[in-house]
């Protein structure tokens, strides 16, 4: 089991959009046993965020929208006790200390978390 640790950070605002979509929704839910909640929560890490090889989930892109939408890296956490997952599109160039967590309820709402309050990540095997 490992532990990281980090700061609640504001995103962008684009994840909403992107773990809305049909084809990711469906596959996260097969494949993470869940129904991403409409939003994603950003952490910031004391340090980079190294992933063990073979622990990723893959999520296969797909065509909608007249767009394409890229594969992306599940990774299965928990965080006080919720299960979610660190979310890494294959076609960003995403700072290795910044997670994209995702989880069937809005963590900041479910554990009371605002920016800059630290917290701490369990990476399940």
């Amino acid at each position: 089991m490992e532990v990281v640790r980090g700061t609640v950070t504001a995103g962008l605002g684009e994840g909403q959009y992107y773990i809305s979509r049909e084809g990711y929704r469906t596959q996260f839910l097969q494949k993470l046993g869940f129904v991403p909640f409409p939003g994603t929560l950003n952490i910031k890490l004391d340090e980079p965020f190294v992933p063990v090889p073979g622990q990723a989930i893959k999520i296969k892109g797909f065509n909608g929208e007249e767009r394409t939408f890229g594969d992306c890296c599940c990774y299965k956490i928990r965080v006080k006790g919720i299960e979610a997952a660190i979310v890494r599109p294959d076609r960003s160039s995403y700072p290795e200390n910044l997670l994209e967590v995702i989880a069937p309820v809005s963590l900041r709402e479910a554990l009371g978390l605002d920016n800059g309050d630290e917290i701490e990540v369990i990476l399940e095997e």
